[in-house]
C-alpha cells in the first residue's frame, strides 16, 4: 500500500511540473512569512547614465518670478542634487505584524558627510540641511504595508512613497497566467491648477512573460513598463500678466522581476527609473533599482 501511495505521489509532483512547463498554469502571488520571520532586501536605487545627468534647476521659476534665480539658490539646488546621487543604498525589512498585513520599512544604509567647502551664510543653510540628513542615515525613510496578496494596505501614506511601495511590492491580487497583465497602482505625475495640459500619456502595464521550475520552486518572471508623460503650460501663481511657461515632464519604469510561489517573495527585481523634465523645472536622471534578497 505505502509503495502504491509513494509512486501516486511521483506522479503527481510529475504532473504538477508538467502542467507548469506548459507555461499555462494559473497561480496566485502571496507574500509568505513565518511567525516571527523578517525578509530583507538589499536595495539600491544608483544614478547611472551619469554622463547625459541634468542637474535639478529652477530657471523656468524664475521666468515665471520675471527674475534669475539667485546664485546661492542655484548652488543649494546644486548641492542637494549632488547628496540626493549619493543617497543609494537601503535595506528593506519585510515584516507580519499583524494578521495577514506584511509591514515593510525602507531603511536609510548610506554615510552623508558634510564637505565643508561653504563659506558665508550659505555654509549654514547646507550644514543645517546635510545635518539633517545625516541623522536621518540609518533611520526609516519610508514605512508603509500591504496585504498577504500584495494590495496596499497603507492608503494613507504620501503619494510618492506609496508610489514605490506600489513599483516595489505590489502584486497582481487575482490568479494570473502568462501573458497576463495587471496594473499597479502607481501615480508618479501630479499638477496643480496652474498647469494647463495640452497633450498627456500614460501606459501602466505588468505582464506575466513566464512560469519557470527552479528545482521544488515555481518561479514568476513580471515584466515592468510604466511610463507617464504631460505637456503644457505652467502659469505663474504669483503675476496673472507674466507669460506662461512651455514645460514638460516624463517619468517612466522599467523593470524585470521573479518571484517564488512557494516561497511567497521576489527572487530578485531589477529595472531602471528615469526622469525628465523641462521648462518650469528642468531635470534628468536615471536610475537602477534592484532588490536583493538577503
Amino acid at each position: 500500500m505505502s509503495s502504491i501511495k509513494y509512486i501516486l505521489s511521483i506522479s503527481l509532483i510529475a504532473l504538477t511540473n508538467w502542467a507548469f512547463s506548459q507555461n499555462n498554469a494559473t497561480v496566485f502571488l502571496k507574500w509568505k512569512l513565518k511567525a516571527g520571520e523578517t525578509i530583507t532586501y538589499k536595495t539600491i536605487m544608483q544614478e547611472v547614465d551619469t554622463a547625459n545627468r541634468k542637474d535639478f534647476n529652477m530657471n523656468g521659476m524664475a521666468k515665471l518670478m520675471g527674475d534669475s534665480v539667485n546664485a546661492d539658490m542655484q548652488k543649494v539646488f546644486k548641492q542637494l542634487s549632488e547628496q540626493a546621487q549619493n543617497m543609494s543604498h537601503f535595506i528593506t525589512y519585510l515584516k507580519e505584524q499583524r494578521k495577514n498585513i506584511v509591514e515593510i520599512e525602507i531603511h536609510d544604509n548610506n554615510n552623508l558627510k558634510a564637505s565643508g567647502t561653504d563659506t558665508g551664510n550659505m555654509a549654514e543653510v547646507m550644514k543645517s540641511l546635510k545635518d539633517m540628513m545625516s541623522k536621518a542615515s540609518g533611520g526609516v525613510t519610508l514605512r508603509g504595508a500591504v496585504y498577504e496578496d500584495g494590495s496596499l494596505e497603507s492608503f494613507y501614506t504620501k503619494n510618492d512613497q506609496k508610489n514605490l511601495l506600489a513599483t516595489l511590492f505590489e502584486l497582481p491580487g487575482r490568479p494570473v497566467k502568462v501573458g497576463d497583465t495587471w496594473s499597479p497602482d502607481v501615480h508618479f505625475l501630479s499638477m496643480d491648477q496652474s498647469f494647463i495640459p495640452d497633450s498627456s500619456f500614460k501606459k501602466n502595464v505588468v505582464t506575466v512573460t513566464n512560469i519557470s521550475n527552479a528545482g521544488d520552486e515555481h518561479i514568476v518572471t513580471m515584466n515592468y513598463d510604466i511610463e507617464e508623460y504631460v505637456s503644457g503650460n505652467f502659469m505663474s501663481p504669483f503675476e496673472q500678466t507674466q507669460a506662461p511657461v512651455k514645460m514638460t515632464m516624463k517619468m517612466t519604469h522599467k523593470a524585470v522581476a521573479n518571484f517564488s510561489i512557494e516561497k511567497g517573495r521576489w527572487i530578485n527585481y531589477e529595472g531602471i527609473m528615469s526622469l525628465s523634465s523641462t521648462g518650469l523645472m528642468g531635470t534628468q536622471t536615471t536610475k537602477k533599482i534592484s532588490l536583493v534578497l538577503q
